[in-house]
């Protein structure tokens, strides 16, 4: 207990370190950050507010097409429910993955099947950034002549997505996956390896549902061109208009990448520092302080955007003790 409160306690000290450090290093005060979101444009919040919604509930049908193929069939209704305490739980907790926890606890409780329901979130999650990093590469291949010096940034993208295409290939490939867990075999005790090799087994029959993997695929790409246009949502609502559209789908990927490393609240500060440093390289014109209340606002558009899981959980629980 005390070893999960210091976790928690050293990754709120790396949330605020980080946006501290930002401000110090741009020369910013939370006064002008404070007025540029204390005025933003209401039409743009709504915008925002109503894009990520829609991608919201896309990704819990989207789910709920993957846990129809190893047989966990829920409502839409159950499905979307679970959906947003996740989504709640992801931008409250330390790891901006935290959330998916909820969804594993609440599909296993419901279909008493948790191999199942940790290969299903894997595969939606892998998906997921493998879309986004191909919405990042196809981008830099339109605008190649546009990006210009920032060859870069392109490379990183296009590593990133060969990297979650690997990964991708890996669970599927079944004498790759044998080398991994040799490795896993020697570092964790034989209870957890059982239980990996069935989370793997579970993952490595969607290979065999080329028609549902197709399909998620393609919902997955509709669902992060609406998360890479609430960004711009966000920006347009605190005033920035300056910026051309196609480098939020070419930064946006790695910025996302980056939150979710396990080092602080929801992703915040690491959020902001990647966002500011992107933005502001050189013929993209993106002010600290402009692009810190972007992403400001970003995170305030996903928490209240996500505030119905928080009412789901609550309520769900007080009608579980009586």
């Amino acid at each position: 207990m005390v070893k999960k409160y210091l976790t928690v306690l050293i990754k709120l000290v790396v949330s605020v370190g980080l946006i501290f450090w930002l401000f110090q290093k741009n020369e910013m005060n939370f006064s002008d950050i404070f007025f540029q979101i204390s005025h933003a444009s209401l039409k743009w919040l709504v915008i925002g507010i109503s894009v990520f919604t829609l991608s919201t509930i896309l990704g819990a049908l989207q789910w709920r097409r993957i846990l129809a193929t190893v047989g966990i069939r829920l409502s839409c209704r159950r499905a979307i429910s679970f959906y947003y305490v996740g989504l709640f739980f992801n931008n409250f907790l330390p790891g901006y993955v935290a959330g998916d926890g909820f969804r594993i606890y609440d599909v296993a409780k419901t279909s008493g099947d948790t191999s199942n329901s940790v290969a299903a979130v894997m595969l939606d999650r892998i998906i997921g950034f493998m879309m986004l990093s191909l919405l990042a590469v196809l981008s830099a291949v339109v605008w190649a002549g546009t990006i210009g010096a920032h060859t870069n940034v392109i490379v990183w993208v296009g590593l990133v997505f060969l990297g979650w295409l690997l990964a991708l290939f890996i669970m599927f490939n079944v004498r790759l996956a044998g080398y991994v867990f040799r490795l896993v075999r020697k570092i964790f005790p034989e209870k957890i390896t059982a239980k990996l090799r069935d989370v793997y087994l579970s993952f490595h029959g969607f290979r065999r549902e080329r028609k549902m993997l197709l399909e998620v695929m393609g919902i997955s790409l509709v669902i992060q061109t609406l998360r890479i246009m609430t960004h711009y949502a966000a920006a347009r609502a605190v005033g920035i208009d300056t910026i051309s559209i196609m480098y939020f789908f070419l930064f946006i990927p790695l910025v996302a990448l980056a939150v979710t490393l396990p080092i602080s609240i929801g992703g915040f500060g690491i959020r902001e520092q990647a966002a500011v440093h992107l933005f502001g390289l050189p013929g993209i014109g993106g002010l600290p302080s402009a692009v810190t209340s972007m992403e400001f606002m970003a995170y305030l558009i996903g928490i209240a955007s996500s505030l119905p899981g928080g009412l789901i959980f609550i309520f769900r629980r007080k009608s579980a003790l009586k």
